[in-house]
This record gives C-alpha cells, structure tokens and sequence, in this order.
C-alpha cells in the first residue's frame, strides 16, 4: 500500500530542492551534505540522494564525486542499520559523518593550508547535520503544533541564518534573491507566528545576508520592515504588505539599498508583497492554527474535559437515584407484627372459635373476662415464645374452670406455629429488601467515585506541560502533546510519542524529574494514528508485595474448607483474604469458597469493606444452612504502607516488623451468625521489609496460645515468604504430633 504524499512531506521537498540548489557551493559543499543527512531522517534516503548529488553537477566533477563517495558512505551505514533493525545513534552518525568526509579532506589538497580549510569546512558540515535534522525533524515530523524544545530553536536559528546566508548568494540580473524571499518570510510570519518571532526571523535572515556580503543594508531593511509590519498587522495584512515594499522604496531612495530606484529594483519586494496578498486568508489561519495549537492542539483538550464534566454529572445523578432506591428499600421493609400484638390475637381466636358455643361463655366473657383474658396471654405468651406451650403451661384460673382445656392449648400452639411461620417470611423478604438496598448504597458510592474520576482535575499549570513535551524532545523522544492530571488523589500523567519511543525508558526519568515524583509506565495505547501513542504513567508504588502460601487438608478429607485469595485493585490497594468455612469436606469448602469469590468480586469492583461484609453475610444469613464462615482480611496500600486488617471470627494474625511480632487479634462472629454483624477492624502502618502473616484456626489451635505462635514466628529466620509460610505450617504440624485436625493454611505476604 503507498503511502500518502503529505503536504508538509511536499514542502519539506521543496525547500530541501532550494537550499541544495543554492548552497550548492557553499563551504566547498559542506552545507548541502548537512542538508542531506537532515533530509535522510525526515524524507525519502534514495530521493534526497539523487536530489543531493544532482545539485552538485553545476559545480564541477570533483564535486559530483565528492558529494557522491559523502552520500554513498552515509547510505551504506543507514543500510546497515536498516537490516540489523538497529536506529543511528548520535555517537554513530557523528562516526559516520567524519568517516564521509575523509576523501573529501584527503582528496586534492595542495597544501597544509588547503587541508586546514577542507578540515574546517567538513566540521562545519558535520555540525550543520545536526541541526538539520533537529529542524527537519520539528518542523516537518512532529510539526509545530506544540513551542520547539529549546535546542530545537537554536538549530532553527541557526539554519535560518544559514538559509539567508544561502539565498544571498543567489543574484540574478542583478537582483538579489533574499529581497524576494525574505519580505515574504517576514509577512507570513506576522500573520502565523506573531511579532516576537516576526522580527527574530527578520534578524536572522538579515544576519545570513550580512556574513554573505558583508553589508548591513538588508539587516537594518529588514529589521525596520519587521516592526513596520508588525505594528500594521493588527489593522490589515494589506497594509502590512504595501508597508513593506514602501520601507523597501525607502531605503533604497535614501540608503541606496539597490542602487538606484526604479521597476527593477524594487520588483522583488513587489513580488513579495503581491504573492503574500492573493493567498487565501483562510490559508495563513490554517497554519497559525496548526502551528500555534489553537485548532488542534487546545481544542480536544477542551472538548474531553467538557465531556468528562458531562459524564460526571450524569453518574452523580444516577448515584443520587441509587441512594435514593437504597433509602426506599429500608422503608419498604413490612414491619412485623409484635409479639404483643400476636397474643392478643390469639386471644381473640380462641374467644371466637373454641369458646363460641361453650356454655360457661358467658360467666368466662362477662363476669370475668378480665382474668379469662390475663390467663390466656400467659398461655399464648408461652407459645409464642417457645413455639408450642403444654398442659403444664396453663394457668391454674383457666385450668379449674375451663372444661376445653385441650382445645384451648391446641388452638393456641396452632396460632402460635402460624405467626412464626408469618415472621419468617417477613424476615425473608425484609432481609431481601435490606442486601438489595445495601447493594444500591455500595453502587451508589461506586458512581460517586467514577463521577469524580471523570473529572480529572489538572494538578500542574499548561506550562508545566509544555515543559515535559521539551524535555522530552530533548531527549530524542518525539512527543507532541502532554497532560498531567489528578485520578482518586494520585497524578496521572499522559504523553503521546511516536511508536519508535514507547519502550523509551527517558520517558519516565523525564515524567518523574516534572512531576517530582517516582513515575512510572501503566499503559500503552494507539491514538487515532498508527505512527502516535498515548503512554500513561502512574505514580509509582512505595512498596511491593510478595506472597507465600502453604496449606493442607485435615487428615481422611481430599477437600480443604479453607480458601483464601489475593488481589490488586486499581486505586493501589492490595488485598489478601483468608476464608475459614466452619468444619470440614465439601459443605464447609462450598460455602468457603463461595464467600471468597464474593469479597474478591465486591473488592475488583471497587466497594468499600463495610459494604462487601454487610452484603456477603446476609448472603449466607439468608441462606439458611447454618454453615459459618470465618473471615480473615488485610488491605494494604502499597503506597503509603497504611493496612486494615479486617476480622469476622477469625483467629489472630501476625505482624513482623524489625525482629518484632505483633499480634492482631479480633473478637466479632463469624459471617452467617447474625443479621447484624460488626467487623473487628484493626489499623496499621507497615513499613518496608515488614511481614504478615494471615492464618486459619487449624493452625492456631496447634499452639497453646498466642503467645507461643508469636514465638514460633519470632525464630523464624528465612526471609522469602513462601518459605517462611512452609516454616510455620511445619512448626504447627510439629506441635499438633504431625496429624493435620483440621484444615490448616498459612498466608505470608511481605513488603519490599
């Protein structure tokens, strides 16, 4: 497939063809063989040599075939380099640029003199390749949509001075081309770069004029011209073109700057000002635009964070209308009837149906309803709190005058049955309800966190920015844009390079020397070229985690109760659970193992731990399999070292800090107990070559207390965590008579 002609490929053409053209003599043909080495980077290597060598026919022989042994030494090595896929170094190319002008110094000198001046003349040359390809580079590869790196405007500086220098030499008629070239440069420039850079160009191109004729004529023509067009720029670029070729009749009226005055003399800066004007306004804001970033460069920047704010704003809204459901859902819970309530009911049914057509109803309901009704809420009282009451339970005043006695008790232990089968449905659907609006409220928090995501603050001003794009071009990485922002309080930082730089390591030196802090690369993905990408850079961790795990099932099971697992989330968190499902073989390893896919999930997916607990245990409360589950996790920030240790009937944990154990007991229930649980939460701050350790109760029960566990980790002298994480099991194995009770496992996890 071919690739596209680009017009700044185009203009690169054009101005490498003019400047071999014109410099093709200059400095024995040193300045055009640093033309062709830039060009060598930006451009086709086979057509800028034809076009390099073509250039030096009109000066002789003996330059055709110096300029063909330069070019022919230079493509040797770019071949070489192409074929080992290995890119041309500074080192190398300076190596290779001396290496091509050997013959040229050595050939034809006839004196020590001569090989003075050939020497001085190649060193030029060999100087002259680099800024070429500096300028070749930022103008023509990456474009100027973002200010040059400061070396890259010395190299434009110079190459200007060298263009001027070049053109001045072109004389035709009698008339010096840089009177056509450079009025023109100086009002375009006006109109795309600004007065700063309007009368730098002038100052250069009249600089170049001055080293090649020695008269300083054109310099001061050309700074005056600048300023006039500057200050006419802001009313017309019409007038700013008549200004400069009236500055231009001027100075050859007064200062002789052509000679005398007349059609000819005046006609370049004529030319100049004609051919500034019939091009298309929309023509010179299109590069002002491109140039200065004001269409490509500020505007995607504005319009995804407008569209960040937007989608921010949608999912604060959508967390609002969750916290508002989870709100709901707790009304919604049916309140049951009391106990209180449910006696005087069954108290009434009774009244209704087992005593509607007794004869003694009356004496019972009229003369003395009051102790006929106190006798039977103690009875309904006893069922209603045991379940089912007994002939035992009846109340001596009801005994003695009441011949339905067995009717009565099995009437009320029916009502009493009914109304506890009545509240655990109730229960059911309120506790449904409850971890439906748990649910939403962690779903809730969830969106409320993204949402603020969503609008990634800038933590560092536009210049700051600007200034990494440079020091990355310095360093030889092509970046064409930066940003630097602020993701759940930690800076993220995004730079868009070339694909030939996504493995630069420069990039994150640079990134961490801006940002004064430790950067380092997350990610790594195409734009919507297939030459740019993005490459996003995170703070880089303060620790890192490594892990030790052993275990093994109770003696005569194949299947261990115990789970456990370990995760990173994406705000720097670390987390290591251990889950102790209650006994042993398949019930105990399917309610494990369920529990700790649902912390690890919640966990992945961002919740808060009050919200993954509450949800997990009324899962199982609601289960209804009376199968326990002991609960044992660490949340470690591996950026400030600051651990949660979080415990649901879990045995103590361990924590070795410089040769001293610590122990980290807890003292709620399992999760599966009660509705109603609160985690035993424990906060510390862990430092670097600090370890933890996370055991089931298949091993602390192997020791007296904990006390000696400490003790037995405390002699513990490995220091990699899986070996010390076999250690200690073999120490419990040791100390239990070799025979695994339980289920035993041990976690280990150590920070480095």
């Amino acid at each position: 497939m071919k690739r596209k002609l680009s017009a700044k490929t185009v203009l690169l053409y054009i101005i490498y063809v003019a400047l071999c053209v014109a410099s093709g003599g200059a400095f024995d043909g040193s300045i055009s063989f640093g033309l062709f080495v830039g060009a060598l980077y930006s451009a086709n290597p086979i057509v800028a040599a034809v076009i390099y060598l073509a250039s030096s026919v009109a000066y002789g022989l003996d330059s055709l075939l110096q300029a063909s042994v330069r070019a022919g030494v230079i493509l040797i090595c770019w071949l070489i380099h192409r074929i080992v896929r290995r890119k041309i170094g500074k080192l190398q190319l300076l190596l290779y640029t001396v290496l091509a002008n050997v013959f040229y110094c050595a050939y034809g000198f006839t004196s020590y003199f001569d090989l003075f001046d050939k020497i001085i003349c190649a060193a030029l040359g060999i100087a002259f390749c680099f800024v070429c390809i500096y300028v070749f580079r930022a103008v023509f590869v990456r474009g100027l949509a973002y200010r040059p790196a400061l070396d890259e405007m010395i190299c434009i500086a110079l190459f200007t001075v060298v263009a001027g220098y070049c053109v001045s030499q072109q004389v035709f008629w009698g008339l010096n081309l840089i009177y056509l070239i450079a009025p023109y440069a100086v009002l375009f420039c006006s109109v795309c770069f600004g007065a700063k850079t309007t009368l730098i160009a002038a100052m250069l191109l009249g600089l170049g004029n001055l080293f090649a004729t020695g008269d300083y004529g054109c310099f001061v023509y050309l700074s005056c011209a600048a300023l006039a067009v500057i200050t006419c720029n802001r009313v017309s670029r019409y007038l700013s073109a008549i200004v400069a070729v009236a500055a231009d009749t001027l100075f050859t009226y007064f200062l002789q700057l052509h000679g005398e005055v007349g059609f000819m003399s005046l006609s370049l800066s004529f030319a100049a000002a004609l051919i500034f004007s019939v091009i298309p306004t929309s023509v010179y804001n299109y590069v002002r635009d491109y140039s200065c970033g004001a269409a490509d460069k500020y505007l995607p920047t504005s319009v995804a964070k407008r569209v960040g704010d937007n989608v921010s704003r949608r999912l604060y809204r959508l967390s609002d209308i969750f916290l508002s459901m989870k709100n709901a859902f707790f009304a919604m819970s049916a309140g049951r009837i009391s106990n209180e309530q449910a006696q005087n009911a069954i108290v009434k049914q009774c009244s209704e149906t087992v005593c509607c057509d007794c004869d003694q109803r009356t004496r019972c309901w009229r003369q003395d309803i009051t102790q006929t009704e106190q006798s039977l809420l103690k009875l309904s009282a006893c069922a209603v709190k045991r379940g089912s009451c007994s002939i035992l339970d009846v109340p001596q005043t009801l005994s003695v005058k009441c011949d339905r006695v067995s009717a009565m008790l099995s009437r009320v232990n029916n009502e009493a049955q009914a109304y506890r089968e009545y509240c655990e449905r109730i229960e059911q659907v309120d506790g449904g309800k409850q971890l439906v609006a748990e649910q939403m409220g962690g779903v809730s928090k969830l969106l409320m966190q993204i949402a603020a995501d969503c609008k990634n603050k800038p933590v560092c001003p536009k210049d700051r920015e600007t200034e990494l794009v440079e020091r990355l071009v310095f360093h030889n990485v092509m970046c064409v844009g930066a940003s630097i922002v602020e993701q759940r309080n930690k800076l993220t930082v995004v730079v868009t390079v070339s694909k030939k730089d996504i493995d630069n390591n420069v990039i994150e030196k640079v990134c961490s020397g801006v940002v004064k802090q430790n950067m380092s690369v997350d990610n790594v993905e195409q734009t919507d070229s297939v030459s740019w990408y993005n490459v996003y850079l995170s703070v880089k961790p303060r620790f890192d985690v490594s892990f030790g795990v052993s275990s093994v099932f109770k003696e005569g099971n194949e299947i261990s109760g115990d789970t456990h697992t370990v995760i990173t989330t994406d705000n720097g968190k670390c987390i290591v659970a251990l889950c102790d499902g209650m006994g042993a073989g398949e019930a105990a390893e399917k309610m494990s193992a369920t529990s700790i896919s649902l912390v690890e999930s919640f966990y992945r997916a961002g919740f808060d731990s009050d919200v993954i607990l509450s949800c997990v245990n009324n899962m199982l409360t609601s289960a209804g399999n009376e199968v326990f589950c002991a609960v044992d996790i660490a949340v470690l920030d591996v950026y400030d070292g600051l651990t949660d240790f979080i415990k649901l009937g879990a045995p103590v944990g361990l924590v070795k800090s410089d040769n001293k154990v610590e122990i980290v007991s807890g003292s709620s229930l399992p999760l599966g107990v009660l509705e109603e649980m609160t985690p035993s939460v424990t906060k510390k701050a862990l430092s670097k070559g600090d370890v933890l350790v996370l055991l089931s109760d298949g091993v602390t029960d192997c020791f007296t207390d904990a006390n000696e566990l400490a003790s037995a980790f405390a002699n513990v002298s490995l220091n990699v965590p899986q070996s010390i994480a076999e250690e200690i099991l073999a120490k419990a194995l040791k100390a239990d008579g070799g025979k695994a009770r339980d289920d035993m496992t041990v976690i280990v996890a150590k920070l480095s």
